[in-house]
């Protein structure tokens, strides 16, 4: 648990120096070092497999999977970089919508990734590269453990579909479990143990039926299970990251679902920003999160789908920055440096729309911000049962939904801000989307 711990360090040292939040100086630590090679941990890991820390959990398991793999960048004869992975994956896009159920408050779901969720994005970069050697999924439970233990027997990681909140039980409300897939990966084998790789830069020890609970709780895609071919060695990227980026424009301008075309990419962000401060729409948050616990539940959801709801902080949009610079080695496309600069640009103005609702003055949503931050501290340390909550966390963040005591003046003045400064990310998506469509 030795690098668990340094990093650890390493943020809280970040947190006292710039006064960012766990979340954003996590990231920002380990884009520093994305250049390096973490150590291994002192557990039975599959050969090969270099146990490293990810920005967001699910392309850090993934990354570790194609270097066990044996994949390496012909460019530069190197292992992919998480950021390399996660635009392989698809990168960014923008999804707004607010779903409304008879006796339930409404539900927000800001969510800045190409796919909505983490199994579906994961798939499509393992697609895209052409390098699965196994993808099933079953309901049977039986079925599954044979599948588990034929890639244990060939030494080789196995990424696991799991639920999120049966991985950490009692974190979010329990009307949640089953939709809220992420990906894991078992990459070793310690007696009655397997080792779960949850991103985190810590081995998890799980027992068989504790993994196959967890892995049989997502509804959509009970018990999958994808392997890579082993021995990969070098692979020429550019074919791959120009139809990744193609994919991506193609994103911020079709909806891959039919009736959401108005939710979806850039039109999404346009309808998002009209929302935020038009009186006389009814759908709008004048209206449908107007103050009080309702103003909660609208700005905690958005602080969460820019900081860190199965995306890395500011939007995703420094990560991918990160990878178009890269593409643009790979590819020799010098365009896309002009694509990355708008794309920082716009994760600088996401991460200013997060800090205005951090910091906003009411108790109560700071508070919430501070919860959802803690999570994923909370999530480093599922390698540590002891460290984990004996009591359940979701009441307590119930209980402070619902002593915010916003005033729909103050409310509106904030929406106001925050719609201001999206016309500026509007504007960057928008330069950043031309760059992209030049391929």
């Amino acid at each position: 648990m030795t690098q668990q711990r340094d990093l650890k360090q390493l943020i809280r040292e970040r947190m006292a120096k710039t006064g960012e939040r766990y979340t954003a100086a996590r990231a920002n630590i380990l884009h520093e070092q994305s250049s390096t090679k973490a150590p291994r941990q002192n557990d039975p890991l599959f050969p090969g497999y270099a146990l490293g820390p990810g920005i967001c959990g699910d392309t850090g398991v993934l990354r570790n999977c194609l270097e066990q793999a044996g994949l390496r960048a012909a460019h530069n004869k190197r292992p992919l970089s998480e950021a390399m992975v996660a635009g392989l994956c698809g990168g960014i896009c923008f999804l707004y919508i607010v779903f409304e159920y008879k006796g339930l408050p409404p539900m927000l779901s800001v969510l800045p990734r190409y796919d909505t969720m983490s199994d579906s994005f994961i798939a499509g970069g393992v697609n895209r590269l052409g390098v699965a050697a196994v993808d099933s999924a079953t309901s049977s439970a039986g079925v599954a453990r044979k599948a588990l233990d034929a890639a244990i027997a060939s030494k080789s990681a196995a990424l696991c579909v799991v639920d999120c909140y049966g991985m950490v039980p009692g974190f979010g409300p329990l009307c949640s479990t089953g939709m809220a897939p992420t990906v894991v990966s078992v990459c070793g084998v310690d007696g009655d143990d397997l080792l779960v790789d949850c991103g985190i830069g810590t081995i998890r020890r799980m027992k068989h039926e504790e993994l196959a609970k967890v892995r049989g709780l997502y509804k959509k895609g009970k018990n999958r299970l994808i392997t890579i071919k082993p021995d990969l060695g070098a692979m020429d990227l550019k074919p791959v990251v120009v139809a990744s980026i193609k994919d991506t424009a193609r994103r911020f301008i079709e909806s891959p679902y039919k009736g959401f075309a108005s939710n979806f990419g850039i039109a999404g962000m346009e309808k998002f920003r009209h929302m935020l401060t038009d009186p006389k729409d009814k759908k709008g948050w004048l209206h449908i999160f107007a103050d009080g616990p309702a103003a909660y539940l609208g700005l905690h959801r958005l602080h969460d789908g820019i900081m860190h709801e199965y995306i890395s902080p500011g939007a995703g949009r420094p990560l991918y920055a990160e990878f178009l610079r890269e593409a643009a080695d790979v590819t020799g496309r010098k365009q896309l440096t002009k694509a990355a600069d708008a794309y920082d640009a716009s994760g600088k103005l996401w991460l200013k729309i997060a800090d205005m609702i951090a910091t906003c003055g009411d108790p109560a949503i700071e508070a919430g911000c501070k919860q959802g931050d803690s999570a994923m501290e909370l999530f480093a340390e599922c390698g540590n049962p002891g460290a984990l909550p004996k009591t359940p966390v979701n009441p307590e963040r119930v209980s402070t939904m619902r002593s915010c005591t916003i005033s729909k003046t103050k409310a509106t003045a904030l929406y106001a801000g925050i719609a201001k400064v999206m016309d500026s990310v509007l504007t960057a998506e928008k330069q950043g989307l031309e760059q992209l469509q030049t391929l």
